[in-house]
């Protein structure tokens, strides 16, 4: 049990390194990205300090305070800028020469073979270092001679990478760093940089890491050291399979050489090949067009060749993943614009609908005006009715009932053979009654239903012809005859009849009033249509 539980915590402490590893890359690689954004101002530093040194040359007539500006301007161009670099190591040396002082004429060879070395032309390099005889050279000379020497056959070893003689320089450069260090003093970052260098290229790499991470913990190491030994890291640590410390380390080497304005690197580089197998093209790709415009701008052949081998390929790359990018966008937009249409069809569609079922409210709204305009003439009809069904009862009643009694009379008077009695109870007097009683009741009942009727018809006609009624309210015969107009009895046959006038009287009647009217006399027998009961409809 406490074996599994030992297990267990070892792997959750490789988990949260690795966590810690992998978060540390990320930070390293966005503070790259901050520095790549400020390349230009680092790069303004160091061509201030060339031309404060150009500046002073012209006021300098001591040809070995020359050499010296001379020198310090190889040193600022050395990892800048080769031709220029150049330039001032071959200016150095013929000062030099003039000069006569060999240690300085040593130097300016030694100048111009790292001028060779840096950029590419390792025979040149190689035939300028054996002409130099250091047998007498003070410590310095031999030393910084060791250190380039030492260099220039590591860097052959990487150019002729896979050559059976590779080794032989790999073993060279060995000897030479041994050579080196004899002359550097203990502890000294130049030793532990050589140290570490000459473990790397033995394969010892936990030493050699051990050897740069002492160099970076001494203090006040300049960027250009900084990014030396940090890049050996990063590369040893991808030699070894630790991705995401070489990452760090590497991007670290790259913001050093930017801090310096260093042309002359592979950290970059380097640091582009490891993202591009990590699948960040992206990155990949913006990386390695940087170290190939640095590698232009120092004009490095070998390192020109190198990092082509390795371009085409990130390019490559990149466009097949612009290339997906470009398809998915276009079957992006291809489902956008088909949604866009399926959408604009169901618009279409459903504006349709809306349109007709508009049409259809509308239609339902008419439709239910002219069933509430039946429903109130409906209600209207049937009050008319239930009022005139009970005044005909009771006249019918009353009616019967003086038949009854008439009838009664007439008998007993044909029985007691009084005949002339019975003529005089068949009088024209009592008909003519009756009928004015059927008028009376019949204006009676129609003003209860209509007590606005003489005020809406009065309306329909200018004020001095409106007409009024007498004191026992009866209807004049032209009221009457458009009464029973209102009363839904448009026919002149059955107003005559009632009325027991002639056809032609209630036509003459009727184009009388009309002509009078100031309403069109087409339109005067609807108006009689809308004055209103006494009850309007209920409307639910």
């Amino acid at each position: 049990m406490r074996k599994r539980s030992k297990i267990i915590i070892f792997f959750l402490f490789i988990s949260c390194t690795s966590a810690f590893a992998s978060d540390e890359a990320n930070k390293s690689l966005k503070e790259l990205d901050s520095y790549i954004d400020q390349r230009d101002h680092y790069i303004q530093l160091r061509e201030n300090r060339i031309n404060i040194l150009k500046q002073r040359i012209a006021s300098i007539n001591n040809d070995t305070e020359r050499f010296e500006i001379y020198s310090s301007l190889f040193d600022e161009y050395k990892s800048y800028k080769y031709d220029s670099a150049f330039v001032y190591a071959q200016k150095s040396f013929a000062t030099a020469q003039k000069l006569s002082d060999l240690n300085k004429v040593i130097e300016a060879k030694r100048q111009m073979a790292f001028c060779y070395l840096s950029s590419g032309l390792f025979k040149e390099a190689s035939d300028i270092m054996k002409s130099i005889d250091i047998e007498n050279a003070p410590t310095n000379i031999k030393r910084d001679y060791y250190v380039l020497l030492a260099r220039l056959y590591y860097d052959m070893a990487d150019y002729s990478f896979g050559e059976y003689f590779s080794q032989d320089y790999i073993k060279s450069g060995i000897q030479y760093c041994d050579s080196a260090i004899t002359y550097l003093p203990i502890e000294s970052s130049s030793v532990w940089s050589t140290v570490g260098l000459k473990r790397m290229q033995q394969r010892n790499f936990p030493a050699a890491i051990d050897a740069f991470q002492t160099l970076l913990r001494l203090p006040n190491i300049d960027d250009h050291t900084y990014a030396i030994a940090t890049s050996s890291i990063g590369f040893m640590y991808s030699e070894m399979g630790d991705t995401e410390k070489a990452i760090y380390y590497l991007s670290q080497a790259s913001i050093g050489d930017i801090k310096s304005a260093t042309k002359e690197a592979v950290a970059l580089q380097n640091l582009a090949g490891i993202l591009y197998r990590e699948g960040d093209v992206k990155r990949a790709n913006s990386y390695i067009r940087i170290a190939m415009e640095d590698a232009n701008f120092y004009n490095a052949r070998h390192r020109k060749i190198q990092i082509s081998a390795i371009l085409p390929i990130i390019e490559k790359e990149r466009m097949e993943m612009v290339e997906r990018q470009r398809n998915d966008l276009i079957i992006f937009a291809s489902i956008v614009s088909l949604l866009f249409f399926l959408l604009l069809a169901a618009t279409v569609i459903i504006y349709k609908q809306v349109k007709r079922l508009r049409k259809a409210r509308q239609t339902i709204q008419l439709q239910n005006k002219d069933l509430k305009s039946a429903y109130i003439k409906l209600y209207e009809a049937n009050e008319i009715k239930d009022e005139y069904i009970v005044q005909s009862l009771y006249g019918k009643s009353e009616y019967i009932d003086r038949l009854e009694n008439l009838y009664k009379i007439i008998n007993r008077k044909i029985i007691a053979r009084q005949y002339d009695d019975i003529r005089s109870y068949l009088k024209e007097d009592d008909l003519k009654k009756e009928r004015e009683n059927m008028y009376s009741s019949f204006d009676d009942t129609f003003l209860r239903l209509f007590p606005d009727f003489i005020e809406g018809y009065n309306h329909l006609f200018k004020p001095e012809d409106s007409i009024g009624l007498d004191t026992n309210k009866v209807l004049t015969p032209e009221l009457r005859i458009f009464a029973l107009i209102r009363l839904g009895i448009h026919e002149s046959e059955r107003i005559a009849k009632f009325l027991d006038y002639s056809v032609n009287t209630i036509n003459t009647y009727k184009t009388k009033v009309k002509n009078k009217s100031i309403i069109p006399n087409e339109q005067f027998e609807q108006k009689i249509m809308e004055i209103k009961t006494v009850r309007t409809a209920p409307l639910q």
